[in-house]
């Protein structure tokens, strides 16, 4: 029998690469909630008609004023909806990247069989709470498996029901009849004397707080939620989804971070990553 040496494999991981599909993510949902909702309260959209070789008229030939109300309603509803999905989703690319880089890390310095297969259940998983947790686990890093969970339920309830929670199916607590949105945000805190303010708009009257001292304002990483009983549709405001896009944002860079402290227990080098490129697109 022929005994064959071992060949060497060089597999590069483009860790910028893995954090550009989060932050394309947020950029999309960012430019499309302003594309779609500035000045949405201005437009009528005409007669809502709509145009190939010939018009097909799908509204009466007279739009009231409450349907077009009710029109931008729900307009604004499923945007809000289809951003919120574009985030969870992409998220989950990007844990299927992570994954097959953490299973290409662990091979590091192994010999394997040539016709050697990954593991496919990973990708076939369609919780992204769950591909968080089993990610976590290898990374020794937080899930945060409540807050993504929670907003996984909302996807399918956006993707599935026009964006109406059902019982049971979507609901998270104990009762099975309410959904209970879960995320982290940014709050701004002033505080003088031992006494804080939630800074939640500006300008910010420094008065409200006692004492004549210097003020100081610091940033504090707050949990936030959000309930939706069993039959009512999802809404999310601007500045939800502002905070969403920022959760998603941070929790990618903390999870990148315990991949690179992986990568570095292996021995495997890291190259610094280029300097973002502003130019990059929507694509």
């Amino acid at each position: 029998m022929i005994s064959k040496a071992p060949k060497n494999a060089k597999i590069n991981i483009d860790v910028d690469a893995m954090q550009e599909v989060v932050n394309l993510a947020i950029r999309r949902a960012s430019a499309f909630m302003r594309f779609g909702l500035d000045d949405l309260d201005q437009r009528d959209g005409g007669d809502f008609n709509i145009a190939a070789s010939i018009v097909y008229r799908f509204w009466p030939e007279e739009i009231t004023t409450e349907s077009r109300d009710a029109a931008r309603e729900e307009y604004r509803a499923w945007l809000v909806g289809c951003c919120l999905r574009e985030l969870d989703l992409f998220y989950g690319v990007f844990l299927d990247k992570l994954w097959f880089a953490l299973e290409v890390g662990e091979l590091h310095g192994s010999q394997v069989r040539s016709n050697h297969r990954f593991d496919p259940k990973f990708a076939r998983m369609t919780n992204v709470a769950a591909k968080q947790r089993a990610v976590a686990v290898k990374l020794k890093v937080a899930d945060h498996y409540d807050e993504l969970n929670s907003l996984s339920l909302a996807r399918n309830a956006l993707s599935h029901h026009a964006g109406v929670v059902r019982p049971q199916f979507d609901c998270n607590n104990v009762a099975r009849d309410t959904l209970i949105i879960r995320w982290l945000a940014f709050d701004m805190v002033a505080s003088r004397d031992g006494e804080e303010r939630v800074v939640d708009h500006a300008p910010f009257d420094t008065d409200t707080l006692p004492g004549d001292g210097p003020v100081e304002i610091s940033l504090r990483f707050t949990p936030r939620d959000l309930a939706i009983p069993a039959g009512h549709q999802i809404r999310l405001t601007h500045s939800q989804i502002a905070e969403l896009c920022m959760f998603y944002k941070v929790l990618c860079e903390k999870t990148i971070e315990g991949y690179k402290s992986f990568l570095k227990e292996k021995r495997i080098i890291l190259h610094e990553p280029e300097e973002f490129d502003a130019s990059r697109d929507l694509r």
